[in-house]
């Protein structure tokens, strides 16, 4: 039975996640089963492509921390500051030293994630993010950043319940179990709560449109982003 997120997980087909995520359907299909997501399934994209892939994802959490720190300035609610700051310090004191350890099994180590200059894929779209943070209030942030979240977990969840997702002798599965765990679906979860939350207090139904906008803008952006790992020094 093929998995659909309506009935294996109703959470990302519900709310405004969910009905973003149906807005943007055509650009959405386009993100999740992007031809590198379909490389990792089955084990045949190059290595080289994704070592560079990793070079890139390592300097967009770096990105990703700075985000975060802007929510807590956009923040209009101490708890609000209070979940956006540890985030932060969970990525810049736990997430970038996982990635870093990951990425040695791949013959990668801290200097050479930190002496690649960012890609244009990169560039364009971190860019976008702190940019509509900055002009924006804080649920335009969170949008422009809920493609990532949502979707790493349901490319994940999807592989892991795929049967033709290759795991013997496949060098991606370990990333693909990551993003398809328990650990990552909470994680997924947990945001898709705050957005929800946001959606109500910054009246996110007056302003769709706009919503509308910024997440398939972010959604176009992370897709290309699977192309960073194409050239490179490495």
């Amino acid at each position: 039975m093929e998995w659909t997120a309506e009935r294996d997980w109703p959470r990302l087909a519900s709310g405004l996640a969910g009905r973003l995520r149906r807005d943007c359907g055509a650009e959405w299909d386009g993100f999740i089963h992007h031809p590198f997501v379909r490389g990792l399934a089955d084990g045949s994209l190059p290595e080289a492509e994704f070592r560079r892939f990793l070079i890139q994802d390592y300097l967009y959490l770096i990105q990703y921390a700075r985000a975060y720190a802007l929510a807590i300035y956009k923040a209009d609610r101490l708890e609000d500051m209070r979940s956006a700051s540890a985030i932060v310090s969970g990525l810049l004191d736990t997430e970038l030293a996982l990635h870093v350890s990951y990425c040695t099994g791949w013959g990668l180590c801290v200097e050479d994630l930190q002496s690649q200059p960012e890609s244009l894929e990169l560039l364009a779209y971190t860019r976008f993010i702190l940019d509509r943070g900055q002009a924006g209030d804080l649920l335009d942030l969170m949008v422009t950043l809920a493609p990532c979240l949502i979707g790493y977990g349901e490319i994940g969840v999807r592989l892991v319940a795929d049967p033709h997702t290759r795991r013997d002798g496949n060098p991606y599965w370990p990333w693909i179990a990551l993003y398809g765990g328990e650990k990552f679906i909470g994680l997924v979860d947990a945001g898709i709560d705050t957005l929800e939350a946001l959606s109500l207090r910054y009246g996110a139904d007056a302003r769709y449109p706009m919503l509308l906008s910024e997440f398939r803008t972010a959604v176009k952006l992370e897709a290309a982003f699977w192309h960073a790992g194409r050239s490179g020094a490495l």
